[in-house]
Parts: structure tokens; sequence; C-alpha cells
């Protein structure tokens, strides 16, 4: 006999009528239709348990795999670094010889440019002094010009001086025969008379 059958026949037995006695049976097998059985339980409990067992295995394979992952990463991430720190070495031991080439280098420069600066100072020097010496040179020769020159006009000078005293002197011999023949025609004149 069937569990519904038996709850019809207890409500029938308690003076239920029949349709409500029907009625209480339906509802009640509805009810039942999404109610669990004890083995309906059971086969879903080793369901559940073989799910968390096969589950606990995939989550270990996945830690596992996890692990691995971060494990290569973390070798990946030492590798990384420890070329950082390599090359950071090897910058900085480029930039110091650079830096050390660039001094030495601006060193070479400087001592360079000092060394021009001292040869062109020096022939600045020399070049002055030539003209130096030329200038003096011309002045000498200009001012013993101008000696000549003077020597050349103080005797022209002289020879104008002593031309016009010759001059002068045939002047006064000519004025002196002038008023001689002057006197003299005047005195024959007067005396003549």
């Amino acid at each position: 006999m069937s569990r519904s059958m038996a709850l019809y026949n207890a409500l029938s037995a308690i003076s239920v009528p029949p349709e409500k006695a029907k009625a209480v049976v339906e509802a009640w097998e509805a009810e039942v239709r999404n109610v669990a059985t004890k083995s309906d339980l059971v086969r879903v409990e080793k369901q559940l348990i073989q799910k968390t067992v096969d589950l606990g295995r995939e989550l270990r394979g996945s830690s596992k795999e996890l692990g691995d992952t971060v494990k290569t990463h973390g070798e990946q991430i030492n590798a990384l670094s420890q070329a950082i720190a390599t090359q950071g070495i090897e910058l900085r031991a480029e930039i110091k010889e650079q830096g050390s080439e660039f001094r030495r280098a601006i060193e070479t420069q400087g001592y360079e440019f000092r060394l021009s600066m001292e040869k062109q100072g020096r022939q600045t020097d020399t070049a002055i002094k030539a003209q130096e010496t030329a200038l003096n040179q011309m002045a000498v020769k200009l001012e013993n010009a101008l000696e000549q020159q003077g020597i050349k006009l103080e005797a022209a000078i002289k020879s104008v001086e002593s031309k016009f005293k010759y001059v002068h002197w045939q002047l006064s011999v000519i004025v002196t025969v002038v008023v001689g023949i002057g006197i003299k025609v005047a005195n024959d004149f007067l005396i003549g008379k």
C-alpha cells in the first residue's frame, strides 16, 4: 500500500469527507514530490562527498600549479632583479669611466688652450715689439730727415741772408752813387748857374 493511499484511508477513518481527503492527499503528494527520501539524501551525500574530494584534488592541483607559477615568477623576478643590479653596476662603471674620460678630455683641451693662448700671446708680443722697432726706426729716420731738412733750411736761410746782405750792400752802393751823382748834378746846377 502506498503512503498516499494510507493517508487517504486514515483521513476517511476519522470521518473526513472523501473530496476533502482526496484534496489533502493530492496536496500532500505535491509537497512530497519535492521532498527527498533517505536514499536520495544518502545518494546526494555520496555525490557531495565525491564532488568535495574531486574539488579538493582540483584545488590541490590548482594550488600546486599556482605555487609552481608563483615559484617560476619569483625566479624570473629574482633573475630580473639580478640583471637590473648587474646592469646598474655596469651603467655606474660606464658613467664613471665616461666621466673620467670627459674630465681628461676637458683637462687636455684646457691645457692645449692655455698653450695656444700663451703661443698667441708670445706671437702678439713679438709682433708688437717688431711694430715698435719699425716705428722707432721710422721715427729715427723722420728725425734725421727733419734734422737734414732743418740744416738745409738753415743753410738756405743763411744763403738768402747773405744774398740779401749782398743785395742790400749793392743797393747801398747804388743809392750812394745815385746820391753822389745827384749831389754832383745839383752842385753843378747850382754852381754852374
